[in-house]
């Protein structure tokens, strides 16, 4: 049975893509409209399709919209050349579980449609729970109907969460550039693996990873003559830099979001140092959150291996260096070793997301 359905009316892009899912395992089917993606939604089963936004004759947003109707088992992933934040939610709205820009690089497309194919079986097991208790609802007693509907009531809940959280990171939109957008991909990356080499449950580390990523919004309210400026900082300058930790945790702070309220904490946290050196509230080791000493290494390895306004990026040789440097000072030693220890698999994240 095929797993990917790609539709994109350009020949050399369609085939591209479908060699680079195929060189990866996927088995995958191409269409060139939409009118061909019915037809193959119809004879066959997938478990993602990704389509064109611009096809000829029905839309690839008039498209998602059947397939979330008619063929709701299948993750829909838009890819398209517009670069719009009204499009992007439109389709997220509409089902869709992610939008990528033309053109996508080979490490981005593979990730997001690993990403896109976990969230599906997560969602197709939900699902099936649902409808086994269901099933059982009409057996058992009213007090099992009462925790069916507590269950259907949390499931709502995590819908509403997903969706404020994608309103929240969209409206950081137009303030990141691409550099930024890089770094959050590769610094989530970083925190995820090193949650997972430190011990948390799968589960948690994911919720890491999705956090993380709003670790620095606190920097919308710093003016650009600071954040970009070439050179050092004032001390007047960096303590108004400094103010973005706080800043960042008083905009997500009291959200209903679980994913929203880690990121205030770790929004909050990840400038605090080991011993006790760092900002906003100068919290000493293991009372600073995990989540935020584990931002802390990560945001300051890929600070240091990036390109910014002010400097060159460092080999990563002589960033773990200087990382090691610190040890038992800036980061937590058990948590640098670990992220040491995995710095194979923290390049291969880096390259994918090279600058």
């Amino acid at each position: 049975m095929p797993e990917l359905l790609i539709a994109d009316d350009e020949d050399a892009l369609r085939r591209w893509e479908e060699r680079v899912m195929r060189e990866q395992g996927y088995s995958c089917e191409g269409a060139a409209d939409a009118t061909e993606v019915r037809q193959r939604l119809s004879g066959e089963s997938y478990q993602l399709a990704l389509l064109d936004v611009n096809m000829p004759g029905e839309s690839g947003i008039e498209l998602l919209g059947h397939i979330r109707r008619a063929h709701p088992e299948v993750a829909v992933l838009m890819v398209t050349g517009e670069d719009s934040t009204e499009l992007a939610m439109h389709a997220i709205e509409q089902g869709a579980y992610g939008y990528l820009i033309k053109p996508v690089a080979a490490g981005e497309l593979l990730i997001n449609v690993a990403n896109a194919l976990h969230r599906r079986r997560a969602e197709l097991q939900n699902s099936r729970l649902l409808a086994r208790l269901r099933d059982t609802v009409s057996e058992r007693s009213s007090e099992l109907e009462d925790a069916l509907q507590d269950l259907e009531l949390s499931e709502t809940k995590v819908r509403v969460s997903q969706a404020e959280t994608i309103f929240r990171l969209a409206r950081m939109v137009e303030f990141r550039d691409e550099e930024t957008g890089h770094h959050l991909h590769r610094m989530s990356s970083y925190c995820q693996i090193l949650a997972r080499e430190s011990g948390f449950a799968e589960q948690h580390c994911e919720l890491i990873r999705l956090a993380s990523q709003l670790h620095d919004v606190g920097k919308v309210a710093v003016p650009d003559s600071i954040l970009l400026k070439r050179g050092k900082l004032t001390p007047e300058e960096f303590e108004i830099i400094k103010n973005h930790a706080e800043a960042g945790f008083q905009m997500l702070s009291g959200s209903t979001s679980e994913v929203v309220q880690l990121g205030a904490l770790i929004a909050r946290t990840h400038h605090e140092r080991w011993d006790g050196g760092g900002y906003p509230r100068g919290l000493i080791g293991e009372d600073i959150p995990p989540e935020g000493r584990i931002a802390a290494v990560a945001d300051v390895f890929d600070a240091l291996t990036s390109d910014r306004v002010y400097r060159s990026a460092l080999p990563v040789k002589s960033a773990i260096e200087l990382m090691r440097s610190e040890r038992d000072t800036h980061f937590d030693p058990r948590l640098l070793d670990l992220f040491i220890q995995a710095l194979p698999e923290i390049e291969t994240i880096r390259q994918a997301y090279a600058d």
